[in-house]
């Protein structure tokens, strides 16, 4: 095919699975109505999370909020390193739609950004038809789908189907066609992640991904895998990397007293005891921190009976 013409046009009514006629069999052309462009206005909410941060109390407008911005979904966590990983922008965190500031926003689940206020109706850019196969779209806004198949012969090598995200954005990278070899997913490492979506199962040749350890975990190594063929048979080369918990070292000394501790990295206690005739002054318990400090900060002191209380 190789038109590489733009996907244009498409009442959100019309059956997507009629295309019309076409001089080519593996063509189908989607259309897509046009929606007007989201104003300055409308995206108060459309900031990252560091413009947030540092704009606080004067962007919430002194409002009170009814569901805190900052409180966890459980069944839509937000995942910033994930999403950054991922290349996908996060938007205002919410609870509810009333945590959102303007009224055209929803509070909606952002994939790895959680729960996030939404324009519902922004559209993701047109999308080009792929040499070989067809992209079929159910719609260029929010949630909605970009689904690509391949004809008899040929297997989809890369995202089968792609979701518009709430930057605006399709997820991840177009696929493509392919009926030679490619790779599955990714080999798993121990405590750490890479940067291919979840759902991708297929990967074309020097396809790359990139591996990152989890939060309190150290990178040794070469943190990437590339899909090569060798001999007719394509394989994940790396990555070589292992992740070792963050070290918080020593817990430190108590005079008059002891610290007990099976390890001293990132997940690890440490407690504090007293001898006979001294009793403790702060917290007993002390744990190894993603960012390798022992917390509390300050260690806990001994003093003799008839000088402190517990």
């Amino acid at each position: 095919m190789g038109t590489g013409q733009p996907i244009t046009g498409l009442d959100r009514n019309q059956d997507l699975t009629s295309s019309g006629p076409t001089n080519n069999p593996h063509l189908l052309i989607v259309t897509a109505s046009a929606l007007p462009s989201p104003t300055a206005a409308d995206d108060d909410d459309d900031e990252d999370e560091t413009t947030q941060q540092s704009r606080a109390d004067a962007d919430d407008d002194g409002r009170i909020y009814k569901n805190p911005r900052n409180s966890p979904s459980a069944q839509c966590p937000r995942d910033e390193e994930q999403a950054t990983l991922l290349g996908q922008k996060c938007l205002r965190k919410c609870s509810s739609d009333e945590d959102c500031k303007s009224k055209k926003k929803k509070c909606l689940c952002d994939g790895a950004c959680g729960m996030s206020c939404i324009k519902p109706d922004r559209e993701c850019p047109e999308l080009t038809q792929p040499e070989i196969g067809k992209v079929t779209l159910t719609g260029r806004l929010f949630g909605d789908k970009a689904v690509y198949s391949c004809p008899h012969g040929y297997h989809v090598v890369g995202l089968q189907s792609r979701s518009c995200q709430a930057d605006g954005k399709w997820a991840g990278q177009p696929p493509a066609c392919k009926e030679n070899i490619y790779c599955l997913q990714p080999p798993t490492i121990e405590h750490a992640r890479h940067s291919a979506l979840p759902e991708q199962a297929t990967f074309d040749l020097d396809a790359t991904v990139q591996y990152n350890c989890h939060t309190g975990y150290v990178t040794n190594g070469f943190p990437r895998a590339k899909c090569l063929a060798i001999d007719g048979q394509a394989s994940w080369y790396g990555p070589d990397i292992s992740c070792e918990p963050r070290s918080c070292g020593e817990p430190g000394d108590v005079p008059h007293g002891w610290v007990t501790a099976d390890c001293h990295t990132f997940g690890c206690r440490a407690v504090v005891q007293c001898g006979q005739g001294f009793e403790l002054v702060g917290k007993a318990e002390r744990y190894c921190q993603a960012d390798g400090a022992w917390a509390p900060k300050e260690l806990p002191t001994c003093v003799q009976g008839d000088a402190g209380t517990v």
